[in-house]
């Protein structure tokens, strides 16, 4: 075994002379390269290798199978396998990145037949594929150009925040100015609403066609129960300034069930943040301490439900009225 060693000072190889490279060999068989330009190159990691398996080139770009042309540059020609970054994309399956211009990249994975499956787009918006350009969140099988989905009770399948106060929290446009649906209301019955559009104005509609009912009935004894009816003057706290017209949705509740939503004094419990992490830069140093506590459940109403009494109320006095009205008439021809 020969040994070429220095204990003392810096160990010099040279290949004196222009295009002269420091060739490595076992065996007879070169193994690695330092080219007079100063690129290394090595044949493969392991005793079976019979080609050049990474490149750095002078750019410090890194190819893995590859020439590189790109900062990381790795590609397999097997079937089964596939990680590129590059300025085009590939027809293999796998997982791949790539720069399709200067203000253009993208993030795709294939499928086993080369099939494009998952793409996110700097310059398209971010989407999961499902071969009709679907975007899908929560989902792997998106229906719609944006179909989220969320299994967890409690947590918003879609939460939409404007920090910009001048700005709408959440916009629907449709280019018809005729009558047009403009969003969808379904449940497990099916469809339980609508929100529409015409040229100058919105309606908000809830399901009520006739076949969607039974055991109808007229109303009776409206005028009564319109008189149980608490209508008030108030503000909300949020809003002292403001005074408007209205109920308290418990009282309205008893008399109209279907226009109050929830439960009279109810409570629920809300995750909040103890105390907040500790952050060295981006570097989580301590967790957050997380607790819960029993915060009020607020009700709602829906003062369209009270519409129905309102009606029946006035129409039971306008009959009264007229009844009146008669009996008057024939007591003064009498």
């Amino acid at each position: 075994m020969s040994t070429i060693k220095s204990s003392t000072e810096h160990l010099t190889l040279n290949a004196d002379g222009s295009g002269k490279d420091i060739k490595f060999q076992a065996n007879g068989v070169e193994v690695a390269s330092i080219s007079s330009t100063g690129n290394l190159t090595s044949t493969g990691i392991d005793d079976n290798a019979t080609s050049t398996a990474i490149t750095i080139d002078a750019s410090e770009n890194v190819g893995i199978g590859v020439s590189p042309s790109h900062r990381v540059h790795a590609k397999s020609s097997a079937a089964d396998s596939y990680i590129y970054y590059g300025e085009t994309s590939d027809a293999s399956n796998g997982f791949g990145v790539y720069e399709e211009s200067d203000t253009s990249c993208s993030i795709f994975a294939r499928d086993a037949t080369g099939s494009l499956t998952t793409a996110l787009r700097n310059n398209g918006g971010v989407s999961f594929l499902n071969g009709g350009g679907n975007v899908g969140i929560g989902t792997a099988s998106p229906t719609a150009k944006i179909h989220a989905e969320q299994s967890a009770a409690g947590i918003y399948a879609a939460y939409f925040h404007n920090t910009n106060a001048d700005g709408p929290v959440l916009l629907l446009e449709h280019p018809n100015t005729a009558s047009q649906v403009i969003a969808s209301f379904v449940n497990g019955n099916g469809g339980v609403g609508t929100i529409s559009t015409s040229g100058t104005s919105t309606a908000y509609n809830t399901s009520s066609d006739y076949r969607l009912k039974e055991n109808v009935v007229p109303m009776t004894g409206s005028i009564d129960r319109l008189k149980d009816l608490k209508p008030s003057r108030f503000n909300f706290k949020a809003d002292a300034d403001t005074t408007v017209d209205g109920f308290l949705a418990h009282e309205a509740g008893e008399v109209v069930p279907e226009c109050a939503t929830g439960t009279k004094d109810a409570m629920k419990d809300e995750e909040y943040e103890v105390t907040p992490a500790v952050m060295d830069g981006e570097t989580v140093v301590t967790e957050a301490v997380m607790g819960t506590r029993s915060v009020p459940d607020y009700q709602g109403i829906d003062q369209s439900k009270l519409s129905p009494l309102t009606i029946s109320a006035l129409q039971e006095a306008i009959t009264l009225i007229e009844q009146l009205t008669a009996r008057v008439t024939e007591l003064e021809n009498a």
